[in-house]
C-alpha cells in the first residue's frame, strides 16, 4: 500500500518515495507545462526537441536527490549536428534548457542520439555555491539515448547504485515526460531494521525486475496519478511517499547580467556589436530580448534593475 499526506499527481512535481524496508529510495517526476514551455518557446526539430526534453527530465529526477542548495547542470558536447544541449535544475526547484546546433547538417532521418550529438559526452556539474568545491562528473556518449548512458556510467561508477527509466512525448501537441530514479539508501531511517547484505542484494533484483515493467505510456499518461503509477508497480512491496516538490520553468538571466558580460568585452571591441546604434543581447534559454546601447556598456558600472 501506499502510505503518505498531501500526495498529487499533478504536472511539474517530484515524488520522492521509499519502497517497504528495502533500504531503497527513489523520485518520480512529472514534467507537463513546464517542459512544454522550455521545448516550445525554441524553433527546435520534433527530434532534438525530445532528447533535450530527455536531459531536462533526467537532470531534474537526479538533482532532486542531491541534498545541497545550489545548481546541477547537464550539458551534452558532441561533434554531431547538435553540438550543445544543456539543462539547469536548482534546489528550488527552477529548471531551463536549450539546445545549439547547425540546421544545415541535420538530416531527416536523424533522431537518435548518435545521429543527432555524434560522439562526445554529456558533463554533469553540481555548484553549491561559493564557499564550495564544484564536482563533475563526465558520462561517454555510447548508447542509444541518453538515459541508457546514465545507466551504464552508474554500473561502472563507484557511486551509489542507481536504476533509471525515463519518457519523452508528444502528446496533443504538447510535451510531456516522466522518470523514476531509485538508490540504495546506506543509512537506516527511523524505525527501520536491518537487513543482510544477501537480502539487500535480493531487494535490488527484485525492484530491477518492476522498475523496468514501466511503460513510456505510463509514464506520461496525463491521467495516472503518481499516486497510482507508484502503486501499480511496487503495491507487492509496499511504498512510502513523502512530500512532493513543485517544478518550474525559470530563467535567470537579467538586465544586470547581460550589462555585466558586456562590460567585461574588450572596450576596442565593442563596436563589433552594435547594429544601428544598439547592441542586442538574447538569452539563449528563454529568448528574452535586451538592448542596449554602447553608451551603456562604456560608461561606469551603477545599481540596475534586474
Amino acid at each position: 500500500m501506499v502510505h503518505g499526506l498531501n500526495i498529487t499527481g499533478k504536472d511539474d512535481a517530484i515524488q520522492p518515495f521509499n519502497l517497504g524496508r528495502l533500504h531503497l529510495g527513489g523520485r518520480l517526476v512529472r514534467l507537463g507545462p513546464a517542459l512544454d514551455r522550455i521545448l516550445g518557446q525554441h524553433d527546435y526539430p520534433e527530434a532534438i526537441s525530445r532528447v533535450l526534453g530527455e536531459l531536462i527530465t533526467i537532470t531534474v529526477v537526479l538533482g532532486a536527490g542531491l541534498k545541497f542548495e545550489g545548481r546541477m547542470t547537464a550539458e551534452t558536447r558532441g561533434d554531431g549536428p547538435v553540438h550543445l544541449l544543456v539543462a539547469d535544475y536548482t534546489s528550488g526547484g527552477d529548471v531551463r534548457a536549450y539546445a545549439g546546433f547547425d540546421r544545415q547538417r541535420l538530416g531527416s532521418g536523424m533522431a537518435s542520439l548518435p545521429g543527432l550529438v555524434g560522439r562526445g559526452v554529456l558533463v554533469m556539474t553540481v555548484d553549491q555555491g561559493a564557499k564550495s568545491d564544484i564536482y563533475q562528473s563526465v558520462v561517454e556518449l555510447d548508447g542509444s539515448d541518453l538515459a541508457e548512458c546514465m545507466r551504464g556510467f552508474f554500473r561502472q561508477s563507484d557511486q551509489i547504485d542507481t536504476a533509471l527509466e525515463v519518457a519523452v512525448k508528444r502528446q496533443a501537441g504538447c510535451w510531456r515526460s516522466g522518470a523514476i530514479a531509485l538508490q540504495r539508501i546506506a543509512e537506516l531511517g527511523p524505525g527501520e531494521e536491518p537487513v543482510t547484505m544477501a537480502e539487500r542484494q535480493d531487494a535490488w533484483n527484485t525492484t530491477m525486475v518492476l522498475l523496468s515493467s514501466v511503460t513510456a505510456g505510463e509514464l506520461t499518461d496525463p491521467f495516472l496519478t503518481s499516486r497510482d503509477l507508484l502503486y501499480r508497480l511496487f503495491h507487492d512491496i509496499g511504498v512510502r511517499v513523502h512530500e512532493p516538490k513543485d517544478v518550474r520553468f525559470a530563467c535567470s538571466c537579467s538586465h544586470t547580467r547581460a550589462l555585466t558580460m558586456l562590460r567585461r568585452l574588450p572596450a576596442d571591441s565593442i563596436d563589433d556589436y552594435v547594429v544601428d546604434g544598439e547592441i542586442e543581447v538574447v538569452c539563449k534559454f528563454c529568448n528574452r530580448r535586451q538592448v542596449f546601447t554602447p553608451g551603456d556598456v562604456m560608461q561606469a558600472p551603477t545599481a540596475s534593475p534586474n
